[in-house]
């Protein structure tokens, strides 16, 4: 097969390569102020709890793209009970946490050019090597774009309309703190 490129919707660049796309924490971790991040909070690369009670993993969300060979990703947070998040936590750093079989979990990032994706239900899958969890969006939303996307493909058009909205148009998850003044 050729090289895989595409075309962003916004400033008309051919992008050579097939991008992953991640948010460094849950929306909900946004929705903090800094002062009660730091008081409520504890994030890093791969977890994030609030209060002590709601409990997230980093996870890759993967959406084939029609005519590549590999799948465009999303870098994203899902949300799982305490039960799962701590049998998730203490098999961390083995090399077969594939045992640990699928999870329910909440999806917990707004995407750009869906519909909303925030607390859509998932199907979390703990991967062996090092490997962050995959994510599959649970047949409850089969209408869902991303649903679709996830089983169907994506086109290199539609690749290019994403791109464009994360790196021409914004985020829906802002990066810097929702309560500073515009």
């Amino acid at each position: 097969m050729n090289s895989f490129t595409f075309t962003c919707a916004c400033c008309g660049r051919e992008i050579a390569s097939l991008p992953d796309l991640a948010y460094d924490a849950p929306f909900h971790y946004h929705g903090l102020s800094q002062d009660e991040r730091s008081k409520r909070a504890r994030l890093d690369a791969d977890f994030c709890v609030i209060d002590g009670e709601d409990h997230f993993i980093r996870a890759v969300c993967p959406v084939p793209v029609i005519g590549a060979d590999d799948y465009f990703a999303w870098g994203i947070w899902v949300s799982l009970s305490a039960e799962n998040f701590e049998r998730y936590a203490r098999s961390f750093d083995d090399d077969d946490q594939s045992t640990l079989g699928g999870m329910f979990g909440w999806f917990c990032n707004r995407l750009p050019c869906y519909p909303e994706t925030l607390s859509l239900q998932t199907t979390v899958v703990p991967q062996d090597g090092g490997q962050r969890p995959l994510v599959w969006v649970n047949q409850a939303h089969a209408e869902h774009p991303l649903y679709v996307e996830q089983r169907q493909g994506m086109t290199r058009q539609r690749l290019g309309e994403i791109y464009a909205a994360e790196t021409c148009g914004g985020r829906a998850d802002p990066p810097q703190d929702p309560e500073a003044p515009d």
